[in-house]
């Protein structure tokens, strides 16, 4: 027997053990040619855009494009091999129906051309918008797009599938003699194993902690580059997940949509504030910058201020020194707060960490069915949010953080919100210290920053964004600890050491700063992302996940003379804050207020909701706080931090009028948020 034959029994014992997985392996690569074909339509259609891109990039696109590509083929092609392998007495039947399934998406995949080429993005929500309008958007498409041409076009690439399927179900399908040995069932079964494991890595985009996400294809600062990575069908089909998983339908139908959004816009004006709201930005506004009662901000030697937001994980207010703790954790930021000025009833606006990191930087509260809105495809918009906003001022932008920015989609999120760079956990150089679980310490991320701020700041103003992560369970900290080990015999030792860890680190960071140029021209937010439950329970929200220090501080632009303030103040209120120290007076949707530009008599407020599948959300104004879910009853209560913290009991039969009009406002606040996120109506007017 010659070489040749021994070839071709060896092939042909193959097709007859895997007869199932080489057909869906050759399916594989016919979906990858149109999907890839798609992009490069996609390409040609939108060329106006890439006439600053280089070619290396768009390839790249194409690169990257793969992943959600790959993806998409194995959601696709993982039930069609598992029927396959089930039910062969039906094998050209399922084949009939997967190729009628396809070839509909194909022809989504031609539409999704001119889609892009309308709204500059994949296909998202907008989709089922329009969907609801058949009629109008039917003679819409027919009057003017080259409906002739794409429909050959779709004509064509069915074509092609169909025929890709019916060549591979001739070679390997038709008719085969049964597997006669069990040697031969064990290797068909193992075969069938190995290729299913393969494609549910395909269908996660690798075997990493966190599955494919749009923000994977944010690679770059081109966002058409970035666009043309992702895949339509993909886009959509998280937008119809996040459609079914969002529980709102009982918020967005709380009052007339008219109604909701006048009341939003009379909790969020201020006096002075010059409204330029319209259908397409709906809260847009010109903020007053600053009151009789503001800091005065000196530049110095005429510059534009720098900016460091420092986000520190779990920093509970509950255990910070200078405001009422007996427990000494807090002795770096305290010396901060006696020479800036501290809110004392600030809370975060969720109690997660990505929810304090978007309120913070894009000034949109943590709202139901979105509390992971940096994940959702309702994320991929435009937001009103201060690195955008100091982007356009030719602010440089920088986030530096201990871990993975893959994780909650932080760099996705962020690079197409302003952020030019990212510093993660595979960034640092020589770190002195890294926990196996959540990346370099406190300590190296600071060095590095402020290194990096440094050097930014001898080419202008920049953002920087400092993050950090070691006061975290299972709080593995660097030995030997730079401090006397907190020893209380409690389980809350660990944290508490964490906690000491963060705000010694904190120090270090401001006494390398104080020693550069740059620390006298900056202007440094300081908060927590969220705190964390402890006794006694404050409220059945329990507040003390909520309540946070916030920290404006800046020596040399606002003096040294500290202020504690009872202001409400919760992260959405940063940004606003930020914009009017710094006096600019640019149009924003910010869905907080500045700080500085209250009334005396201005008790503030809050917006709270915590993650998970908790549906309530609340409102704090002053020392009180309605709770409020979409069937039950609104509870009112009264709540002081003291020492010792406490709370009333529930006083909404007692003070109804009161726990009323703070419904009224909760209701309208939390659908308006919802309705214009839902609309992509979060962004700025086109300006430099």
């Amino acid at each position: 027997m010659n070489r040749d034959d021994v070839q071709n029994k060896s092939w042909k014992a193959v097709r007859q053990i895997w007869p199932e997985v080489l057909f869906v392996g050759g399916l594989y690569g016919v979906l990858m040619m149109l999907f890839a074909l798609l992009r490069g339509v996609l390409l040609w259609r939108n060329s106006t855009l890439t006439a600053q891109v280089p070619f290396k990039l768009l390839l790249q696109s194409f690169w990257v494009g793969a992943r959600f590509d790959l993806a998409i083929s194995s959601y696709l092609l993982i039930p069609l091999l598992l029927l396959l392998i089930l039910l062969p007495r039906y094998r050209r039947l399922l084949l009939s129906g997967f190729t009628v399934i396809v070839g509909l998406l194909l022809f989504m995949g031609v539409a999704e051309i001119e889609f892009y080429r309308e709204f500059e993005s994949r296909f998202n929500n907008l989709v089922f918008e329009y969907l609801g309008h058949p009629k109008i958007v039917a003679g819409m498409i027919w009057d003017g797009y080259p409906v002739l041409r794409y429909t050959l076009l779709w004509i064509v690439l069915a074509a092609v599938l169909a025929g890709s399927i019916v060549f591979f179900y001739r070679i390997f399908l038709r008719p085969q003699r049964p597997v006669a040995s069990s040697r031969q069932s064990m290797l068909r079964i193992m075969g069938t194993v190995v290729a299913l494991t393969l494609m549910i890595f395909f269908s996660r985009g690798g075997f990493g902690s966190s599955p494919l996400r749009w923000g994977d294809a944010f690679f770059c600062e081109v966002p058409f580059a970035n666009h043309l990575a992702l895949n339509g069908f993909f886009t959509l089909g998280r937008s119809v997940w996040d459609k079914i998983y969002s529980k709102h339908k009982g918020w967005v139908k709380a009052m007339p949509p008219d109604k909701a959004l006048q009341m939003t816009r009379g909790m969020l004006s201020l006096p002075g504030d010059q409204p330029l709201a319209s259908n397409d930005y709906p809260l847009l506004r010109r903020q007053q910058t600053a009151s009789g009662t503001s800091p005065t901000v000196t530049r110095q030697n005429q510059r534009a201020p720098n900016v460091v937001v420092i986000l520190m994980e779990s920093f509970s207010a509950r255990f910070v020194g200078t405001l009422g703790a007996e427990q000494k954790l807090t002795p770096e930021f305290d010396r901060l707060a006696d020479k800036g000025v501290l809110y004392k009833r600030a809370f975060s606006n969720g109690t997660h960490t990505h929810q304090g990191v978007y309120a913070s930087l894009t000034s949109f509260p943590n709202l139901p069915g979105y509390e992971y809105l940096m994940k959702m495809m309702e994320a991929n918009q435009e937001f009103s949010g201060l690195p955008s906003i100091l982007d356009r001022h030719g602010y440089q932008t920088l986030f530096l953080y201990n871990g993975l920015f893959s994780w909650d989609n932080k760099e996705g999120f962020f690079r197409q919100h302003g952020i030019d760079r990212f510093i993660g956990t595979e960034d640092y150089r020589d770190p002195t210290f890294v926990d196996p679980v959540w990346g370099v310490s406190d300590y190296d991320v600071y060095h590095r920053a402020n290194a990096e701020f440094s050097a930014m700041a001898k080419q202008g103003p920049f953002l920087g964004v400092i993050l950090t992560l070691s006061n975290h369970a299972p709080f593995n900290l660097p030995e030997p600890l730079p401090f006397p080990r907190i020893e209380t015999g409690n389980d809350m030792d660990a944290r508490f050491n964490g906690m000491r860890y963060a705000d010694w680190s904190l120090g270090e960071f401001f006494r390398m700063a104080s020693k550069e140029p740059y620390f006298d021209n900056t202007l440094f937010v300081i908060t927590g992302d969220h705190g964390f439950a402890s006794p006694p329970m404050i409220t059945p929200m329990q507040l003390s996940r909520f309540h946070v220090p916030l920290l404006f501080y800046a020596p040399g632009l606002i003096g040294e003379n500290g202020q504690k303030r009872e202001t409400v103040a919760s992260q959405v209120d940063i940004t606003p804050s930020i914009l009017g120290l710094l006096g600019l007076k640019d149009p924003q949707q910010c869905w907080g207020r500045n700080l500085f530009a209250l009334d005396a008599a201005d008790e503030g407020f809050a917006v709270i909701k915590p993650s998970g599948g908790e549906d309530e959300v609340a409102l704090i104004e002053g020392d009180r706080v309605l709770i409020k879910s979409p069937k039950g009853k609104p509870r009112l209560y009264r709540y002081a931090f003291g020492p010792p913290p406490n709370s009333s009991e529930n006083l909404y039969g007692k003070q109804k009028t009161l726990a009323r009009a703070m419904e009224k406002s909760l209701l309208a606040y939390v659908q308006t948020g919802i309705l214009t996120l839902r609309a992509r109506h979060l962004g700025l007017p086109p300006g430099p």
